[in-house]
C-alpha cells in the first residue's frame, strides 16, 4: 500500500468514515479528537516528507507553520 493511499485511509479512520459525512451533529469532545488526530496526522506524515501532508499543510498556513529545511 502507497504511503498516499495509507494517509488517506487514516484520515477516513479518524473521522469515522461514512459517519462524519452522514450525521448532522457531532458531538464536542469527538470532534476535538478528529481535529487533533487530523492535524497531527497532517503535521507528522508533512514532516516525514509526505508531498500530500506537505500540500494540505501549505493550503493551512493558520494551523501548519512550514520552514524549509
Amino acid at each position: 500500500m502507497s504511503k498516499n493511499v495509507e494517509f488517506i485511509t487514516r484520515f477516513v479512520e479518524i473521522l469515522g468514515g461514512d459517519n462524519f459525512l452522514l450525521c448532522d451533529q457531532i458531538n464536542q469532545d469527538d470532534l476535538f479528537e478528529m481535529q487533533d488526530g487530523i492535524a497531527n496526522l497532517i503535521a507528522n506524515n508533512a514532516n516525514e516528507g509526505l508531498g500530500l501532508a506537505k500540500h494540505i499543510a501549505s493550503l493551512c498556513p493558520t494551523s501548519f507553520k512550514t520552514e524549509k529545511a
